[in-house]
């Protein structure tokens, strides 16, 4: 390669891939040492080029600082880098060919403090560099593979992660200081684990995620991270193992966890397989949350008798000023579009309907014969073990692959659907549970949404029949109600 008379203008090129001190110390080793070099070449240092905790096998990484230095290089501001590694400059082949290429066309010389000149202008010298590439690739290849195993061993033993924020609802215990610190325990935060409990049992009740995240906001009631919560992070949060002291990998619990549960593993069943359904079934309808949907209690449930199969009414402004409507969707959309209730005439019946259904009922207590979840728990649990009998089939290889897994998919389907069915009549036990006199004390204290939650528990549709001379008086003959 060859050389200038003039000292050339180099860039020090310093990275480190996991920066455990949290102080740069280790980039700032590599930047004395290179100095050093430079000052022995009789080289002149211009730049620093620094990417401190940044990995270079991830290709996903942006490396700012290895990008200002090949821009510098193509402009000629700089003739000559100094690395305390060739492994710090590149670990990818691909990263080190775009190398070679730029250093050719520019007459550029590398030295590194461990591995002396970098000379990849000759062909001995591209073999080297590859080398060392293959080398490190390894290294990184072997270094991802410790990886997993040991997060496979954390799954498998419920051990705490590292990585990650706080989780809402414990108190994070570390040892050391510094961003690297090790977590050590995650105890309940008594404050927090208070309000888990709540909204788990009010979703248990029926009530909405929205109408949950709206109370906490409005309450001032902020995430681990001290933001505002959001229907993912209520969702999110609701159906995790972690808050039933399970451990969760892939979204899927694989085994008891070393912290302590906030919820039982009953609930956190339930709570999983109606958060599931409700996902599902707004999928289907193509749902959207609506104000309509957190301001009136019986949306959703109301419907008119213009079609088949009973075409879903929506609410609407009256066109006379006594108040907003449900009213039958135009022609176009399916329904008649002229059919309409009033929304108070028809909620005030409802109330007076549904303490008179609740008088007619016992309360409902652990003893009840008529109880499914005894027997719908013995068929999740005979499924369940037959899935897992079908696992060790498909890695036996005796049967055609396509065939079991279709089998187990089958069964998984099953359990979901029973699963749900468990939760559900759970929501219904509990509505029940509650006398007609001591849901009337607290009803007017009830928002929109757990009232939804009540009627939705106890009602499957509320139909509204056509109106009949003189229309406009209040027929509640026109309301008929099916009830679970």
């Amino acid at each position: 390669m060859k050389t200038s008379a003039r000292a050339r203008r180099v860039g020090i090129y310093v990275r480190i891939s996991d920066d455990r001190e949290g102080g740069g110390l280790g980039v700032q080793r590599q930047e004395d040492d290179c100095r050093v070099l430079a000052a022995s070449l009789g080289w002149k240092v211009v730049e620093l080029y620094v990417d401190n905790d940044v990995s270079a096998s991830d290709r996903r990484k942006v490396r700012k600082g290895y990008r200002r230095m090949l821009a510098d290089i193509e402009s000629n501001h700089i003739d000559g880098v100094l690395a305390w590694h060739p492994d710090r400059l590149y670990r990818q082949p691909a990263e080190l060919e775009d190398l070679i290429t730029l250093i050719e066309a520019n007459d550029v010389e590398i030295r590194t403090k461990m591995a002396g000149e970098l000379d990849l202008s000759t062909p001995t010298g591209r073999l080297h560099a590859r080398m060392f590439g293959a080398i490190g690739k390894y290294e990184t290849e072997h270094k991802q593979e410790r990886i997993l195993r040991k997060v496979q061993e954390l799954v498998q033993a419920g051990a705490i992660h590292n990585g990650g924020h706080r989780p809402f609802g414990y108190e994070r215990i570390y040892e050391g200081t510094g961003p690297r610190r090790k977590v050590i325990e995650d105890r309940i935060d008594e404050d927090e684990a208070k309000h888990i409990r709540d909204w788990a049992k009010r979703a248990l009740e029926g009530e909405s995620l929205y109408s949950l995240v709206a109370d906490a906001n409005s309450l001032g009631i902020k995430t681990s991270t001290g933001g505002l919560w959001s229907y993912q992070g209520m969702r999110a949060l609701l159906a995790s193992g972690r808050i039933a002291g399970l451990k969760e990998h892939r979204r899927q619990v694989v085994g008891k966890a070393v912290w302590p549960a906030i919820i039982t593993v009953e609930q956190h069943q339930q709570l999983r397989a109606l958060l599931n359904n409700r996902a599902e079934q707004a999928k289907e309808n193509g749902a959207q949350r609506t104000s309509t949907a957190l301001k009136y209690p019986l949306s959703g449930l109301v419907r008119c008798t213009c079609t088949e199969d009973h075409i879903r009414m929506k609410t609407s402004p009256s066109s006379n000023r006594k108040g907003p409507v449900y009213r039958c969707p135009p022609k176009g959309d399916g329904g008649c579009g002229g059919r309409t209730i009033k929304i108070a005439d028809l909620e005030r019946l409802m109330e007076k309907l549904l303490f008179a259904k609740l008088e007619e009922v016992e309360p409902m207590d652990e003893g009840d014969p008529n109880d499914p979840r005894p027997a719908l728990e013995q068929k999740l649990g005979r499924w369940e073990r037959r899935v897992e009998e079908l696992k060790e089939e498909l890695l036996d290889g005796d049967r055609p692959g396509r065939e079991i897994q279709g089998a187990i998919d089958t069964l998984n389907s099953r359990i979901a659907q029973t699963q749900r069915e468990a939760a559900e009549y759970s929501v219904k036990t509990r509505i029940l549970e509650v006398s007609a006199e001591e849901l009337r004390e607290v009803w007017e204290d009830y928002p929109p949404a757990r009232r939804q939650s009540v009627y939705r528990s106890l009602i499957k549709e509320v139909l509204i029949l056509p109106a009949t001379p003189p229309k406009n008086v209040w027929n509640p003959g026109r309301v008929k109600v099916f009830w679970k």
